[in-house]
């Protein structure tokens, strides 16, 4: 069962098996190759003396399917990448907290734990931390990819 469909007018965002990304638009797809056409724009000031920006070149790249180490989708791209930095933050802040807190308590020689109000700070520092590696692992860039795979159908009518 198809998880997304590409042709040639859609934009694509992928990674090579390389490690480039690549954004472009699909001019065509022919002969196991992919042909992206990138545009080079440039800035200009119209005649309401407002900045604009224009298309100055097009260029075509082709690439074969099997280099096509992963396909970046929205919700891969975007929202993984984000929720796995808040994540890595999250852990740092929580845990480092939780951390300073009890080295500080015993070399001042109080009970770092013990009291109410640094009991309940420690608890929330460590919750912070906990779901911040929980976000941390659920949402790692570098499990994209790996339960899709990329199929190339040949759709050309052979004339006899």
């Amino acid at each position: 069962m198809p998880v997304k469909n590409y042709y040639a007018g859609v934009n694509i965002s992928f990674v090579s098996t390389d490690g480039r990304r690549y954004d472009a638009l699909i001019h065509k797809i022919a002969n196991d190759s992919i042909y992206l056409r990138y545009f080079t724009t440039a800035p200009y000031t119209n005649i309401f003396g407002t900045v604009s920006y224009d298309t100055v070149t097009t260029y075509i790249l082709q690439l074969h399917y099997k280099g096509i180490k992963y396909i970046n989708t929205p919700k891969s791209s975007y929202r993984n990448h984000y929720l796995g930095e808040l994540g890595r933050y999250a852990a740092i802040g929580g845990l480092g907290y939780t951390v300073l807190n009890i080295v500080n308590g015993l070399i001042e020689k109080a009970d770092p734990l013990l009291d109410n109000r640094n009991a309940r700070n420690v608890a929330i520092a460590t919750g912070v931390g906990g779901a911040g590696l929980f976000l941390n692992r659920k949402f790692k860039s570098a499990r994209k990819g790996n339960r899709y795979k990329i199929v190339y159908v040949n759709m050309s009518v052979d004339k006899p």
